[in-house]
C-alpha cells in the first residue's frame, strides 16, 4: 500500500517536470507591424534602392564684394589703362564617389516596412519615405554650397527624398523560421567635387572696355557626404 503510494508521488513529479520542459513554438508574425525579438539574425547587407539625380558641367556666376571697386591701373603705350573687377565664376567640372568610399555611414533614420511570413509575401501598408541632404566637409560660400547642392542632388539646398513602393512584394523563404522584417534607411557616400574659380576683369580705356582679362584660382577638391536610401531585412527565428 505504502509503496503504491510512493510510485504514484514519483510518476506525477515526473509527468510536471515534463511539462515544465516542453519547448514553447511561436506562431509565425504575418502582420506588418515590428516585432521585439532578441533572436534575429544580423541583418543582411543594405541594398541601394534611391539616389539623388544631380546635374554635370555646371557653371555660376557670382560678384565677390571683396574685390569689387579695388581697380587697377596699368601703364601701357596706349596710355593709362584701369582694370576694373567685373565678376566671378564657379565651374565643377567633375565629381567622383571613389572606390571604397560608397559606404560610410552612419545608417539612418532605419524606418519599418513590412513583414513577410516564412515561405510567404507581403507588400508596404503604409507609406514611408526618408529623407536627408548633402553635407559638405568644407567651410563655403553660399554660392558654391548651390552649385556643390546642384551637382549632386539638382537641388540648390542639396535635399534628397526617397518614398518606398507599395506596389512591392516582399518575400521571405521557408528557411526562415517565424517571419521576416524588412526596413528602409539613409546611408552616405563619400564624395569628391573638383571646383575651378575663375574672376573676370574688364579693361578700360578711359570709359570704353578695352578686353576682358581673367585670373585663375588654384583647384579645390571639396568631399561631401552624399544621401541615398538603402533596404535592409532582419530574419527572425522564434
Amino acid at each position: 500500500m505504502a509503496l503504491n503510494r510512493i510510485l504514484a508521488i514519483l510518476a506525477a513529479s515526473f509527468a510536471a517536470l515534463t511539462l515544465a520542459a516542453s519547448p514553447v513554438t511561436t506562431a509565425p508574425n504575418s502582420g506588418n507591424a515590428p516585432v521585439s525579438n532578441e533572436q534575429v539574425a544580423t541583418p543582411t547587407v543594405p541594398v541601394i534602392v534611391g539616389k539623388p539625380q544631380g546635374q554635370n558641367n555646371l557653371t555660376i556666376a557670382f560678384v565677390d564684394q571683396a574685390l569689387k571697386g579695388n581697380d587697377s591701373t596699368l601703364l601701357t603705350p596706349q596710355g593709362n589703362l584701369t582694370e576694373r573687377y567685373a565678376y566671378s565664376t564657379y565651374s565643377i567640372p567633375y565629381k567622383v564617389i571613389e572606390e571604397g568610399n560608397d559606404i560610410i555611414g552612419p545608417r539612418e533614420q532605419d524606418s519599418f516596412l513590412c513583414s513577410a511570413p516564412n515561405g510567404g509575401t507581403t507588400t508596404i501598408v503604409n507609406p514611408v519615405e526618408v529623407r536627408a541632404n548633402v553635407q559638405i566637409q568644407s567651410n563655403v560660400g553660399i554660392e558654391l554650397r548651390k552649385l556643390i547642392n546642384l551637382v549632386w542632388t539638382g537641388q540648390t539646398n542639396g535635399s534628397f527624398k526617397h518614398t518606398y513602393s507599395k506596389a512591392k512584394v516582399y518575400s521571405a523563404p521557408e528557411s526562415v523560421h517565424n517571419h521576416r522584417d524588412y526596413y528602409g534607411a539613409i546611408q552616405y557616400d563619400l564624395g569628391t567635387t573638383v571646383v575651378n574659380r575663375t574672376d573676370i576683369y574688364h579693361v578700360y580705356i578711359g570709359d570704353r572696355i578695352l578686353y576682358t582679362t581673367s585670373y585663375n584660382h588654384d583647384q579645390q577638391r571639396i568631399n561631401v557626404k552624399v544621401p541615398k536610401a538603402v533596404e535592409y531585412a532582419k530574419d527572425f527565428y522564434l
